[in-house]
């Protein structure tokens, strides 16, 4: 069965297409309902699966590895491996030192294409099997060119 990926725009509407027929139907989530990812059966009979995506800014995957730098970690800093990443912000596991804890501060430096990433972000969640997921806050000028290019489809 094959999966169609559906945007949201800021006013959280979006249009499910059928792959088969091209029919589209608009849809909407106002008052804050959340969107459910499930099956849908178009008037032509072709199922398919619809996931909602309601980032503001594209997330790309990626396996790199990095330092991230906490008020209680030692100096050096404690390892992290780069799981996804977007304009705004990252998922990435820390392999060593102390938890994070929500809106705690931080700095992360890796590798990522051609350049160093280096900037300052806050926890946003902290999720089973430690994946931790933050928001850019300050980022230097040269990483934002790195980080741009590298997101380009």
């Amino acid at each position: 069965m094959e999966t169609v990926k559906v945007y949201l725009d800021e006013a959280r509407r979006g249009f499910v297409v059928c792959q088969q027929c091209g029919k589209s139907k608009q849809i909407e989530f106002p008052n804050g309902q959340n969107p459910r990812s499930g099956k849908v059966k178009c008037t032509c009979g072709n199922s398919f699966s619809v996931i909602f995506e309601s980032r503001r800014h594209y997330r790309k995957q990626v396996n790199t590895f990095g330092k991230c730098f906490a008020q209680a970690d030692t100096f050096d800093g404690s390892l992290v491996q780069v799981i996804d990443i977007s304009m705004s912000g990252m998922g990435f596991v820390k392999m060593d030192g102390r938890p994070l804890k929500l809106n705690e501060k931080i700095r992360l430096s890796f590798p990522l294409g051609d350049g160093t990433i280096h900037c300052v972000a806050s926890v946003l969640s902290v999720g089973k099997g430690g994946m931790i997921g933050v928001k850019f806050i300050d980022v230097d000028e040269h990483s934002k060119k790195v980080l741009g290019f590298f997101l380009l489809p």
